[in-house]
């Protein structure tokens, strides 16, 4: 499927197509984010957080998980961000992870960041459903993100829920950018 999508993005918008084919991905924690947590919520609990969007194109909604080990993690389930502006249409794809893979999602610096040995889908903990997402990326950070469709005066609502095993060098944080 995805080979199938860059050939398309190819045909149909080269000069996006060599855009994206020179983005490189840091693995430095963001320093601008919307939400930040460290030793709480204890259990799961609903966050939310509404924006409005100053451009029309696209945002990249961005989980940054920091772990202590495999057994202070972070979980995070049930992700939506909904445009309020236009019938309360769902923007992300597969954000309540129920289709046991992570699709629409990308999982960016476990190999550098962790040892291979970040997040990825459990069937264990989750707060509604079979599957949900734990970030184990441990003493450093791991990302989860997802691009979606914005317009510009359009206001979206984002929520999730999460909770952490509470260790005091855990972190997290959420950046839409």
């Amino acid at each position: 499927m995805f080979v199938f999508l860059k050939k398309l993005l190819q045909h149909i918008h080269p000069l996006l197509y060599l855009q994206l084919q020179s983005v490189s991905i840091s693995c430095i924690p963001s320093t601008n984010y919307v939400l930040s947590y460290t030793t709480s919520p204890l259990s799961y609990a609903q966050q939310t957080y509404s924006f409005t969007a100053q451009h029309s194109g696209f945002a990249t909604l961005e989980f940054g998980f920091k772990a202590k080990n495999s057994a202070f993690t972070w979980h995070l389930d049930d992700v939506s961000i909904i445009d309020t502006s236009v019938l309360n249409i769902e923007m992300l794809v597969n954000g309540n992870f129920q289709t046991g893979t992570l699709i629409g999602w990308q999982v960016l610096c476990s190999n550098t960041n962790c040892g291979g040995t970040g997040g990825s889908l459990v069937q264990t903990t989750c707060h509604t459903g079979s599957f949900c997402y734990k970030g184990a990326c441990a003493g450093n950070y791991d990302y989860l993100r997802q691009s979606f469709p914005i317009t510009i005066g359009h206001i979206y609502a984002l929520s999730f829920w999460v909770y952490t095993d509470g260790h005091s060098s855990q972190a997290a944080y959420v950046n839409i950018s």
